[in-house]
């Protein structure tokens, strides 16, 4: 009994010996077999302080290394080399939308629906070989942080190119509310204005316009915003020549960019909350905020033509009061400044609910546009 046990267990060693050099053969015909690691696609970073960057908007360039932007309609545009491209952005809270465009193809564009902290977001891969415009513009306004611009990566042997088209000579400049910000802009249902994924500032008004005239375009608004009164504490005439809307001591320098023209459209949150405030100001007290918001503007841009508006929500329907403290500000600051350069436009009002949508602010951008072009062209 023990002797016939040995021999089955000799047998197992037999057969395992048989398997185990079966296994050595096979490793070792593994490990002398040539095949090739994976490569990895070689990345090239270029940072924000490169002078081929054109940047678009008021920018905050402390750090020129890692600029911040606050302002609705900021960004930059860039020419790069090769077939793919990334953007790294730090967003303070992950609150920001931006939009990236390659090649002036809006209809292919990339959402950016920003991370909180630094985050590298793929825009493009696989592209024809050779040059490609990548431009990214901010579709959020100032009511969210900022973000800093890192840089951009693009194929590791492959670099940017100076600018293919300058920025155009003329500046336009706008200061508004949630509607030139383009607050709730893609939102159909009327039901989710909130929701900052229906933001875009590229399809409103103000930014057809600029397209529309060929001029470099910049934004200065902020949702629920007024010039007497905002939803909050802080108010048109105290944000206006901030870099950074939440801090009143970094300045920005207009000699730096001068405005050929100049829209304001506010008015829109006064009219909402002048009831509520502690002291109600009279007709002429409000003709005279107006007015005097005016004359600053004039006094940072002296020779800009200021086109002054109020669109299109309910503020401006038949019958309300608040066209005509407009209309009767500017008639005021005219004859006071013995100023010619200065009008009134007056919009539609699109009787709907809500934020207006892209094809609303397309109704505005229809009567800003030739009245613009028409002063241009007789000037």
């Amino acid at each position: 009994m023990i002797k016939e046990k040995f021999k089955l267990s000799f047998y197992q060693i037999k057969t395992l010996i048989f398997l185990f050099a079966i296994c050595q053969t096979l490793l070792s015909s593994c490990q002398t077999a040539d095949v090739p690691e994976p490569e990895v696609a070689k990345k090239s970073i270029v940072l924000p302080n490169n002078p081929n960057f054109i940047y678009h908007g008021r920018v905050d360039f402390t750090n020129s290394s890692e600029p911040r932007f606050f302002w609705a309609g900021s960004g930059f545009s860039v020419w790069f080399e090769g077939t793919s491209a990334e953007v790294i952005l730090d967003d303070f809270d992950g609150t920001n939308y931006y939009n990236a465009i390659i090649d002036n193809n809006d209809s292919e564009r990339v959402i950016i629906d920003c991370m909180k902290g630094e985050t590298s977001y793929l825009i493009a891969n696989g592209l024809e070989s050779g040059v490609h415009k990548l431009q990214l513009l901010r579709r959020t306004d100032s009511t969210t942080p900022h973000t800093k611009f890192k840089g951009i990566e693009i194929d590791g042997d492959k670099q940017i190119v100076a600018p293919l088209k300058l920025q155009p000579s003329l500046k336009i400049e706008f200061y508004g509310n949630s509607i030139t910000s383009g607050h709730g802009i893609l939102d159909e249902t009327r039901q989710n204005n909130d929701d900052r994924s229906t933001w875009d500032n590229y399809h409103t008004y103000a930014a057809k316009t600029a397209r529309s005239i060929n001029a470099d375009y910049r934004c200065i608004s902020m949702s629920g915003i007024g010039i007497m009164v905002s939803w909050y504490p802080l108010i048109m005439p105290e944000l206006y020549d901030r870099i950074d809307p939440n801090n009143k001591s970094k300045k920005w320098d207009f000699s730096q960019w001068q405005a050929d023209i100049v829209v304001v459209n506010l008015f829109q949150n006064d009219s909402w909350l002048i009831n509520n405030m502690p002291q109600i100001p009279n007709t002429e007290e409000r003709i005279n905020s107006y007015r005097d918001f005016i004359q600053t503007i004039r006094q940072k841009y002296p020779c800009a033509m200021i086109v002054c508006t109020l669109g299109n929500m309910d503020a401006c329907k038949d019958g309300s009061p608040w066209t005509e403290y407009i209309s009767s500000a500017v008639e005021k600051f005219k004859t006071e400044a013995n100023d010619s350069n200065i009008f009134y436009v007056p919009m539609k009002y699109k009787n709907t609910d809500g934020h207006p949508t892209v094809s609303e602010h397309q109704q505005m951008a229809d009567v800003l546009i030739p009245f613009i072009k028409n002063k241009l062209e007789n000037r």
